[in-house]
């Protein structure tokens, strides 16, 4: 029995064995100047972050920076973040969970949809506008757009 085992997996071992790897890029593929300056602008963009814009998710920073019309270093195709008719977008926020940190997040604008202080995380529906000072906000480690559900036909919004 052991032998039939061996034999059915050495085609297999075989194969792997002498599958060539992937061939390196092409040393003639090079980088047109506008991909070469949309990246270096992005790079730069992030380099000049503030603390708290570095706690915030970049699709959610873009979005932001798309609504004030801040273009340089900003991708310029739309970015995935949904609006409620209010303006205000889910986030997830990662941070300790406590009575002072959701009152801070009150204060600021944020509307808690639910907590865990076992997983160290606030739901919140926030405008985008709000964001940086929410990020400002010690106890905050990061904001990023609510995690959705999925199922086998993808993710569901609630």
């Amino acid at each position: 029995m052991a032998l039939a085992v061996v034999s059915a997996a050495a085609p297999l071992a075989a194969a792997a064995q002498t599958t060539p790897p992937a061939p390196p890029p092409s040393q003639d593929q090079k980088v047109s100047p506008e991909a070469a300056r949309q990246i270096a602008d992005i790079a730069r963009e992030k380099r000049a972050r503030t603390a708290a814009q570095k706690k915030i998710d970049s699709q959610l920073l873009y979005a932001l920076k798309q609504k004030r019309g801040e273009t340089r270093g900003v991708p310029a195709g739309p970015v995935d973040i949904k609006l409620d008719p209010q303006g205000r977008t889910l986030v997830d926020i990662t941070a300790r969970v406590t009575a002072s940190l959701l009152s801070k997040l009150s204060k600021r604008g944020a509307e808690v949809v639910s907590k865990s202080a076992k997983y160290h995380t606030v739901r919140a529906r926030v405008t985008l506008e709000k964001l940086e000072a929410l990020a400002a906000i010690e106890e905050v480690r990061y904001i990023s757009p609510a995690a959705q559900a999925m199922t086998h036909g993808g993710a569901r919004n609630n």
